[in-house]
């Protein structure tokens, strides 16, 4: 082929086209489908990355015109040819750039980490004299000498450290070739195989049999229909992930496997590399962009077979992929925040369409959209509906308006304060869950009612204990805590609400010789964070583990049997028309951490609104019956799984602005929907309408077709951009968002 096809790495969705390059002789032989290149670039000839996706004998440009690629800084390929499909699929699904998409899958390339290590040169002739006149002089030279000829291979880096000496002697003696020095590349291992206990498969019981034998049949049928999984708290879903992974290792074939949280992380390793060994690697975000790039190279080279971690890790590129494996399908985390704005389970479905791959979702809790796809026979459904120990806790609905009344103004409800206690005494471990983290939710005076705010951003600062800061959620600024009212002056200002400081300060209080540990945002910032924590709780160091969302859900300590959920209310009053979903959700989730070994379990949900059916249902685990009553609501309100949501927010500093803009926008929808086709809402504030000095306003769209949704709203706002000057505003499109802002 003459020219070859490339994408440049520039997101600009004006150069968001294929541009032609000549391939010059010298890399001919070596060039393939898949390669990063580099390439002079506009009129500056600027020296661009760029990826292959292509080669033709043709093109529309006069051959002067064409440049040549100037080199190939990898001697391997990126992509693979199904890879450039799923990017050319994530650039039309998400209406992004397909350099986005492309720069999405492929990871940070990092050059390999190597060391350079030092030898005497024994090859050389007359090696012994020359080292004789040298080591006479004592000087640098000599140094480095007598170090080599009494240690073997040691680094250039311990030859400085130790000898206290420059470069410059040591080039001196390769030079004269009377050491060597070679190279040897350093693998950054991001998990210790060696540390964790082999395991065997264990008995399934007729459950997880029957699971087990209807994903097996699917996988050797080559159904290209995904499979849920649906299985109780501690039904043991992950011994039936396990054996059917092993199947498809049997058959020459490798498995991706999803979580939705890092601190989900380290057990899901545990579990996979106690069974499988070598064969496993991890890739997640809080490992170096050298080491999730080690794991990426493993993974192309065959070196591992299984590839577990969080949302990332369906871009694995493995050329014999069998199985994916997405545990706990219904986080949102598995939905991306940012540009592309990617589904997890859209990329696995099409991943498994690309390479014959099987994919199951796993959860406790499906999703409403996920289990509505298994009601009308897109998807397959195996349940799982009894616990190993066939013991589900006691969940009690605790009535804090009723608490209030009996003169308890208390984080604790009697109960639950109670069954801590008990539960301290019989040396049995707690789980409190609060979704919020922090010390206190806002700081306002009780005389004149001001509430401190943050400058950039229309939210209240939360208080921090251990910082004694105010702290901004949203952007991270702080202050400091005033002893009296900015506004009035008065001494009355104070903490109000809880967080999972405040809790973890009242536990301490009323209990003094408790060990307490807590899980939050603030006490995971640090590397291997998240598994040091567990790995602590798992072996009793601490009674009683505090923490927000990610101690919810997957994680399974023995020795717990009491769980507290504080305020079940938080997600149940977001104004979302996803939160009595993620409220039962959630409660299901946490309180199946309680009682999953031989001890019953036993949950305490405090709550100002017991009547309400999400936190009924979660008391009774009846997943069906609140499938049923949500599904209804979703029908009647006309909420996906019934439609798709297209949400738009323009934001920029300049207010006025942001406001003609969407204004303008507005009236463009309008005009363009005379036939009704499309439910536009009017302009609101965004929920938070200021972040980071930035201004939000919004406008929510929704209609059953998604792509004749998704050309509507791209066609409106062409015109915005068409009409108006939006360069200092930013547009933020997102379909079917997790909630709606």
């Amino acid at each position: 082929m003459k020219y070859a096809e490339i994408i440049t790495d520039i997101t600009n969705e004006n150069v968001d086209k294929i541009f032609h390059y000549a391939i010059p002789d010298n890399i001919k032989s070596k060039i393939c489908i898949g390669m990063r290149v580099f390439v002079p670039f506009g009129k500056g000839n600027r020296i661009r990355e760029g990826y292959i996706i292509g080669f033709t004998h043709k093109t529309d440009i006069e051959e002067k015109y064409i440049k040549n690629i100037y080199s190939l800084p990898d001697e391997y390929y990126v992509f693979n040819s199904n890879m450039i499909e799923l990017a050319k699929f994530m650039a039309d699904k998400y209406y992004c750039s397909l350099s986005e998409c492309l720069q999405c899958i492929m990871p940070k390339i990092i050059k390999d980490k190597t060391n350079k290590y030092a030898n005497i040169n024994y090859e050389t002739q007359n090696i012994n004299d020359k080292i004789n006149t040298i080591l006479k002089k004592n000087n640098a030279q000599s140094k480095v000498l007598n170090l080599l000829l009494k240690n073997d291979n040691v680094s250039i880096y311990e030859i400085k450290n130790i000898l206290g000496v420059s470069l410059s002697p040591i080039q001196t003696l390769e030079k004269n070739n009377i050491i060597k020095i070679t190279t040897k590349q350093i693998k950054r291992d991001a998990i210790n195989v060696d540390k964790y206990n082999k395991t065997n498969h264990l008995k399934l019981n007729f459950e997880q049999t029957n699971a087990f034998n209807f994903i097996k049949q699917k996988i050797e049928e080559k159904s290209n229909k995904p499979i849920l999984l649906h299985g109780v708290t501690g039904s043991g879903k992950t011994e039936v992930y396990l054996q059917l992974i092993d199947e498809v290792l049997k058959k020459g074939k490798q498995a991706i496997v999803l979580v939705p949280e890092i601190s989900l992380t380290p057990q899901t390793v545990e579990r996979f590399i106690g069974r499988f060994g070598k064969k496993v690697s991890v890739t997640h975000s809080k490992l170096s962009n050298g080491e999730r790039f080690d794991q990426w190279k493993k993974a192309k080279n065959g070196e591992i077979d299984i590839m577990v971690g969080a949302r990332s890790a369906i871009f694995t590129p493995f050329e014999k992929l069998g199985i994916i494996i997405i545990d706990e399908e219904h986080e949102a985390t598995y939905k991306s925040e940012s540009s592309p704005k990617y589904d997890t389970k859209e990329i696995a479905e099409k991943i498994c369409n690309l390479t014959g791959a099987t994919l199951v979702l796993g959860s406790a809790t499906p999703s409403i959209d996920t289990y509505y796809k298994t009601q009308i026979n897109k998807y397959d459904l195996v349940y799982i509906n009894n616990r190993i120990n066939k013991s589900m806790p006691e969940i009690n609905i605790v009535d804090m308006r009723k608490e209030l009344d009996e003169g308890n103004m208390s984080i604790f409800s009697k109960p639950l304060f109670k069954a801590i206690k008990e539960n301290l005494e019989n040396n049995m471990q707690t789980i409190l869950f609060l979704n919020r983290r922090g010390h206190s939710t806002f700081v306002s005076c009780r005389k004149c009612g001001y509430v401190m705010e943050c400058k950039n951003c229309n939210v209240s600062y939360t208080y921090h204990l251990k910082e004694h800061k105010l702290i901004c959620h949203y952007c991270n600024s702080t202050e400091n805590v005033p002893n009296v009212c900015p506004s009035c002056n008065s001494k009355y200002i104070k903490y109000f609400g809880v967080g999972t400081q405040k809790i973890e300060e009242q536990i301490k209080k009323y209990f003094k010789n408790a060990r307490v540990m807590r899980m939050d945002m603030d006490t995971t910032s640090k590397k291997n964070s998240h598994q040091n924590i567990l790995e602590d709780f798992k072996n009793h160091k601490a009674d009683i583990l505090i923490g927000t969302q990610m101690i919810a859900k997957g994680l399974d300590f023995p020795k717990v049997s009491l769980v507290g959920v504080i305020a079940s209310d938080i997600t149940l009053n977001t104004g979302d028309y996803k939160s009595a979903e993620n409220t039962f959700q959630i409660l299901t989730q946490v309180a199946g951490r309680a009682g999953r070994a031989d001890v019953k379990g036993k949950v305490f949900i405090q709550t100002y609104n017991p009547e309400h059916y999400s936190i009924k249902f979660a008391k009774d685990n009846d997943y069906k019956g609140f499938y049923e009553k949500e599904i209804l609501e979703r029908k009647i309100m006309l909420y996906p799984p019934f439609s798709n949501i297209f949400f738009i927010m323009i934001c920029g500093e300049n207010e006025n602005m942001v406001i003609n803009a969407i204004n303008f926008l507005h009236k463009v929808m309008m005009y363009y929907n005379q036939k009704t086709n499309f439910y536009i809402s009017d302009v609101a504030k965004a929920y938070v309408y200021k972040v980071n000095k930035q201004y939000r306003y919004k406008i929510i769209i929704k209609a059953e077709e998604e792509i004749r949704l998704k050309n509507f709203v791209l066609y409106c706002v062409s015109v915005l951009k068409n009409k108006i000057d939006v360069n200092k505003l930013n547009i933020i499109l997102t379909l079917n968002p997790n909630y709606i802002q």
